[in-house]
């Protein structure tokens, strides 16, 4: 892949604070359904089954510019920046409906076997869907 995967994001009234924007721990939020609808696409096998586990290790955000009611939805790009033996990174722009970038964040997912309770190595079929995504510099 040369571009990054591409999600929608709504933004919810519900996300607001007295602000009137968007409350800083709900950016989190839209980092977590991109990814979780990034591992999908990536990842899901085409007959519904789930792939093993993946817990999140580290999560950060880079807030850039207020998201608003009126801002949505968002477009979430997400893109893989390192594939380690039991985890990757990845990172996330988050743009308004105008396609000003509001933030970026990164995040690093581990592997995990629910029945040890440890990391698991990422399996072949995984490293390939996540090597597709691959990018240093976007």
């Amino acid at each position: 892949m040369t571009e990054p995967y591409t999600c929608r994001v709504e933004v919810r009234w519900a996300d607001l604070d007295l602000l009137g924007h968007v409350n800083n721990t709900k950016y989190f939020e839209y980092g977590m359904e991109a990814r979780v609808k990034f591992y999908e696409h990536c990842v899901l096998h085409p007959d519904g089954v789930r792939r093993p586990a993946l817990v999140l290790r580290k999560a950060d955000m880079d807030y850039l510019r207020p998201i608003l009611l009126s801002s949505g939805p968002l477009t979430i790009e997400t893109w893989v920046t390192h594939i380690g033996t039991t985890s990757y990174s990845i990172r996330h722009r988050m743009r308004d409906k105008h396609g000003e970038l509001c933030a970026e964040g990164s995040a690093v997912m581990v592997g995990f076997d629910l029945k040890q309770q440890k990391p698991r190595p990422l399996s072949d079929e995984e490293r390939t869907a996540l090597g597709s995504y691959l990018m240093s510099n976007v």
